[in-house]
């Protein structure tokens, strides 16, 4: 493992399952705990020519119905800025998430950062200011209020080293908000769904965590914990069509079946912290 701390290195881990959705050689391994997993050999990523899996598999629209820009607003918003304040948001893709915050609090500053350009267009329309690395935003001695990791930190080859970039942009009281996918998914967890865990582990992905092991994550990084948030995006109409059918994207019959059960089934799964994922928020420790 690379850049991984000593508390990684010292838990005992066991081979998970031999191949991954994008390359049969690479291996999956898990701690005993089951709370964190990391791919072997690590394997190396070209995000210049990188396609999301949404888009890979034709997904666009069947995320879109799940309006998770506005459900994560409301998971998070009682630590977003106030006017006045900043916001930067690394990561940013196509801004919506920007327009999502800039709709309910217009008063806030809102900088962008994110390297690829086919969604630069979008980027800007959303975002106050844009930034294409996290080194350019050091260099302009740039400090936010709240910075946002949306689905970022599991792309990430070495944490750590990452992380002390990031404290570089937050003042002393930043806010540092952080959503990634959780090891403890229902259809890893609960109905150990074969297709799905198949599918879920990408060469995208070279960590997979949880709670649990993000918390001490970002802890051994210098970072203090203020709440962690059990987040579940996708709903019984998704898992269902795992569960029959092995595959992703919901279904039309399910959903129109079990639509008054959803939002039920969805908060028996957060509330007992069984979501595939999960928001980390905190700051950096005082000295």
């Amino acid at each position: 493992m690379v850049d991984v701390p000593d508390l990684f290195r010292t838990d005992k881990f066991e081979l998970f399952r031999r191949g991954i959705s994008d390359d049969r050689l690479v291996e999956v391994y898990i701690n005993a705990a089951k709370d964190f997993a990391y791919l072997h050999p690590l394997p190396k990523i070209d995000y210049r020519n990188y396609i999301p899996r949404v888009t890979k598999y034709g997904l666009e629209d069947y995320k879109r119905s799940l309006d998770l820009h506005a459900r994560r607003f409301d998971k998070i918003k009682h630590c977003l800025p106030n006017k006045q304040q900043s916001l930067l948001e690394i990561g940013a893709g196509d801004g919506l998430f920007l327009k999502t915050i800039r709709e309910h609090k217009p008063g806030v500053h809102l900088s962008a950062m994110d390297k690829d350009q086919n969604s630069l267009s979008s980027r800007v329309k959303n975002s106050d200011d844009n930034y294409d690395s996290l080194e350019a935003i050091i260099r302009s001695e740039r400090r936010f209020d709240i910075i946002c990791l949306f689905h970022v930190m599991e792309h990430i080859e070495a944490p750590l080293r990452f992380l002390e970039q990031v404290k570089e942009v937050m003042a002393a009281r930043s806010t540092l908000i952080i959503e990634v996918p959780s090891l403890f998914d229902p259809l890893l967890s609960i109905y150990d769904c074969e297709a799905f865990e198949e599918f879920y582990f990408s060469r995208q992905h070279p960590y997979v965590f949880s709670p649990p092991s993000l918390q001490r994550l970002m802890e051994y990084g210098g970072f203090q914990t203020h709440q962690l948030i059990n987040f579940q995006r996708y709903g019984l109409g998704n898992h269902l069509n795992w569960l029959s059918h092995g595959k992703p994207g919901g279904n039309a019959l399910f959903r129109q079946l079990f639509s008054s059960l959803e939002s039920e089934y969805i908060a028996a799964l957060e509330q007992n912290g069984k979501t595939d994922t999960v928001i980390w928020i905190g700051r950096k420790k005082v000295k």
